[in-house]
């Protein structure tokens, strides 16, 4: 019995069709980098030890970064557009929603964060009160 050539080259094309698809989803998964932008920075002479950032976050749709921690600094978040999921240490997980503030105190777990749309880019404006010579955000392990 012959099989129909049109029927035979389906066959063939199904594993690698079947890659592309699961090629296609994982793609989907990844989402352009958050892009942080520094404004300013300020040494605080008043305050040993102590300098201000102000940066914004261009937060793509469907993005979010990993758990992460700010030790010893203070983060004063004001959402400029769109929407930002957050969750601090056990606080109860929220949408910030443009025209919002948020807080974090030095070293809480930033759990959650990330944009709460798939579809539209959300920004933030962070103002930040660091201790000098500190990174800004080390990954929770």
């Amino acid at each position: 019995m012959s099989v129909p050539r049109a029927l035979t080259r389906t066959i063939l094309a199904l594993p690698v069709l079947a890659a592309a698809a699961g090629l296609g989803a994982v793609l989907a998964q990844q989402t352009p980098a958050t892009k942080v932008t520094e404004l300013m920075k300020q040494v605080l002479t008043d305050i040993p030890g102590r300098e201000v950032v102000m940066l914004t976050l261009d937060i793509p749709p469907g993005a979010v970064s990993p758990a992460h921690r700010h030790p010893g600094h203070h983060v004063f978040g004001y959402l400029v557009e769109g929407s930002y999921r957050i969750k601090v240490d056990n606080g109860a997980e929220r949408v910030v929603n443009k025209g919002e503030t948020f807080y974090e105190a030095p070293g809480q777990l930033h759990a959650i964060s990330g944009n709460a749309s798939t579809s539209a880019p959300a920004k933030v404006l962070a103002v930040m009160v660091v201790q000098s010579g500190k990174p800004l955000t080390v990954p929770e392990h």
